[in-house]
C-alpha cells in the first residue's frame, strides 16, 4: 500500500501545503501509524515555514506573532458521519443549502417540493438523500 499525506493551512491569505509520500509498500497493520507520522511531519514542516526562528531541536518561547497550527481532525475523533453539527436545526435552510439541493435535484432528475420552506435539518437530510440516489 502506498500512502500520500497532504496537509494544507491558510493564514492571513497565504496558503501553505505539503505532501509526503511513502516509498515502497506499507503493510496494512502499520498504515494508521504511518499516516499519523506523515501528517505530523507535514504539520511541523508548515510550522517551520511560518515560524522560521523556531529550531526543531529546542523550541523557542512562544512569540505573540507565532502561529500554532491546529491538529487535523481524525475520523475516529469525529462523531456521526463526519458531518458538521447544525446549531439550530429548526432555522430556515441557508441559501447555500437551497442552491445545492436545486443543483443536485436537477442532476438526479428529481423535483423537491417546498424548497424555500425547508429547515436546516430537513435540507441536510434532503442533501443526504439526493447524494445517495
Amino acid at each position: 500500500m502506498r500512502i500520500l499525506a497532504n496537509y494544507g493551512y491558510k493564514n492571513n491569505g497565504d496558503t501553505y501545503s505539503v505532501t509526503f509520500e511513502t516509498i515502497g509498500d506499507v503493510p496494512k497493520e502499520q498504515a494508521d501509524n504511518v499516516v499519523d507520522e506523515l501528517f505530523t511531519m507535514a504539520k511541523r514542516a508548515i510550522e517551520r515555514q511560518l515560524n522560521p526562528q523556531v529550531k526543531p531541536s529546542k523550541p523557542a518561547p512562544k512569540d505573540k506573532d507565532e502561529v500554532t497550527i491546529p491538529e487535523p481532525a481524525r475520523p475516529d475523533q469525529c462523531q456521526g458521519k463526519n458531518k458538521p453539527h447544525i446549531k439550530d436545526p429548526l432555522a430556515p435552510a441557508s441559501p447555500k443549502q437551497k442552491s445545492f439541493i436545486a443543483r443536485l435535484a436537477k442532476e438526479k432528475g428529481q423535483f423537491i417540493e417546498g424548497l424555500n420552506s425547508l429547515t436546516m435539518a430537513e435540507a441536510s437530510q434532503t442533501i443526504d438523500e439526493l447524494m445517495a440516489v
